[in-house]
Parts: C-alpha cells; structure tokens; sequence
C-alpha cells in the first residue's frame, strides 16, 4: 500500500465495505506500506506477506493460510505481480471466486511475462476495469475473451483547508498572489515530469515569479528520477519548480493550490485528477486513457508529449479566473455526481455477487 492510485482505490474501497458491515481484509504481497495505517485507524486488518523475491513459496504458503483463516466469499485482486501467488494459494485453500481489476495501460515492463499472466488468468473468475481504454488495453494482453465490466474509480471529497492553505504556502515560500500548481504522482517515465520540466521552462519566460510548480511523489533512487533533477539544473527553473518527495498531507496540498496539472503519457483513470477536481482545482490534462471519457468536458486537455501546449494551457489558467473559477465548479459538481466511493463500491458489490452467485 504505497502511494499511488490503485493503492488509494483499494484503501477507499476497503473503508467503505467495512462501514457498511461486510468483513474485509487486505493482504500485501510485499510491505504493509505507507498507506496501511489508514486501514488500520479503522481497524482493517492488513497482512504483509514480506515477499520480495520472484517464486516465493514461503509467501505462497502463509498466503494459502491467511486465506483458510479469513474464509473469503471472493477475492478481489488489484495487481499482476500477485496473480501466480492468489492463483496457486486459492486451489490450496477453498477456491472461492478470484476477481481482477485492471488499473493502468501497462506503460512499460510487460512484455516478458505476458505468457505467465495468461496463463494464470486462467484461473480468475471475472475481470473489471476502471476504463474503457484500460478495458481493452487488458483484454488484448490477456487474450481474455469473456468480457471485461467497466467500474469507474471512486473518491471521498478533499475538504479544502484554510490554515492548511496558509502554512503550505509559507513552506513554500510564495505569495498569496502566486499561481501554485500541483502534480502529484511517483515519478515513472510514463509520468512523463521531464514534459511538465520543459512546460515550465517555457511558461517562466513570459512569467518568471508568478508562478510555482509542486510535485509531490516519492523520488526513488533510479535513473529516471536523477534525470529529472538534472532536468531541473539544465533548465534552471528550480526557483518555480519544486519535488516535493512524498507527502502524507495532500489533502494540505490541494488546499494550498490554485490548478492541478497532469502530464502523464499513459493513464487509466487517474485518482489524483478526480481528487483534484472534488477539491474545486481547475485540472489540465494530457488526453490519454480514461480521461477524456470520464471528465474531458470539465478540465483542459492537451495532447501528451506536448510540453508547448501544457505551458499553454497553464498560462491559460494563470491569466484567466473566471475560466479557473467556472472549471474549479464544474469539476467538483461532476466528480460529486459521478464519482463518488458510494457509487463505485455499490457497483463492485454489485459485480461481486454477480460472480459468486
């Protein structure tokens, strides 16, 4: 349970089962995570199976037994790193019906396991996905053919903060009067912050001091990361772009912020844009995935790998707040109506007992 949007989805749907009464419990192939402790304030058990070697059978073991224990009347599994290990533990523990979500496009390191994922796909009762483009990015992968239901992500409302708003601006070091734009996201290359980097460079010749970019995300030691933050020296735009690191308060960060900015070069549906729009942010996007589908009506979009028309829509933003104004509200009525956790979670129940009955 790390940072990121699949890991919040599970959070936010684990949450909402057990208010509803329904027992529930997560399971970790690998660490509990940063995010586990949101599960456990609600009493939420979660298990970390401490697995982080390929073909480990101890894990399948403590797994095959954490299910006999738990007595599950399904499985609903997020990731296909856990799909081998659910699969085998499954047939050794009750073989009760084991459903599948798929979150993202499969950006990049796939490809040399897609003959081990079809195979043990055979052993999954059911597959969702959070968008249509996801959908059928997943079913060609798989060779699935039994048809996929399409549950779109859900979130809570980001309540907005004004002392919060306050003392992240202070840490900041910017003015009530500049524009703050968020992003939030691990950097990975299908992120694509090298874009935002270049954006930014371009925005800061006609608007030096205006203006200051946030990312918040985990910088991971890996040469994609240290390539970023020798991006931002090249370009010199470090005095109005800032990685923030991970962040355990972004809530605080949506309130300190005036725009949310994406610049992702693949997407299934992210959470953090629907976060962002329940926090009244005006949102600008790269049109990939889910996006445009779920709420191209209601934020900026801009063709990804396109670093000229993001500084475009930025400035857009910067200079116009009665489009700021008008996006921030029509963004957040949208996400309340169509996107809120009560209804994903009535529509995975739904699907749950679609495949158990």
């Amino acid at each position: 349970l790390r940072p990121g949007g699949m890991e919040r989805l599970v959070v936010h749907l684990a949450t909402e089962l057990a208010q509803r009464n329904i027992p529930v419990r997560v399971i970790c192939l690998q660490k509990p995570g940063a995010l586990s402790s949101l599960l456990q304030d609600q009493n939420i058990d979660v298990v970390a199976l401490q697995s982080c070697s390929g073909k480990d059978f101890k894990a399948l073991y403590h797994l095959s037994r954490e299910l006999q224990r738990f007595g599950p009347t399904v499985i609903h599994l997020h990731d296909y790193a856990s799909l081998p290990y659910v699969a085998l533990a499954n047939l050794f523990s009750g073989h009760c019906p084991v459903l599948f979500t798929a979150h993202g496009l499969l950006y990049e390191g796939f490809d040399g396991v897609q003959k081990r994922l079809r195979f043990f796909s055979r052993f999954l009762t059911a597959v969702s996905a959070v968008s249509e483009k996801v959908s059928e990015r997943h079913q060609e992968y798989l060779g699935w053919a039994k048809g996929v239901t399409v549950i779109g992500n859900g979130v809570p409302p980001v309540e907005i903060d004004e002392k919060q708003r306050r003392l992240i601006r202070q840490e900041l070091e910017c003015a009530e009067e500049t524009c703050v734009f968020l992003a939030v996201g691990n950097p990975r290359p299908e992120k694509a912050f090298e874009d935002l980097l270049d954006a930014v460079a371009l925005l800061k010749r006609k608007h030096s001091g205006s203006f200051l970019v946030a990312i918040a995300g985990t910088l991971a030691d890996t040469v994609y990361c240290h390539s970023l933050l020798d991006k931002l020296d090249q370009l010199d735009v470090a005095d109005c772009c800032r990685f923030l690191g991970f962040r355990d308060d972004t809530a605080a960060l949506y309130s300190a912020a005036d725009c949310f900015v994406l610049s992702s070069r693949s997407e299934g549906l992210p959470m953090v844009i629907l976060e962002a729009m329940t926090a009244a942010l005006p949102v600008i996007s790269t049109n990939v995935g889910g996006i445009a589908a779920a709420v191209g009506n209601h934020v900026v979009l801009v063709n990804p790998q396109h670093p000229a028309q993001l500084a475009e829509a930025m400035e857009q933003l910067m200079t116009q707040p009665r489009l700021q104004g008008r996006l921030a509200e029509s963004g957040r009525k949208h996400v309340a109506a169509h996107f809120g956790v009560g209804r994903m979670v009535d529509e995975y129940l739904d699907w749950y007992r679609l495949n158990t009955e």
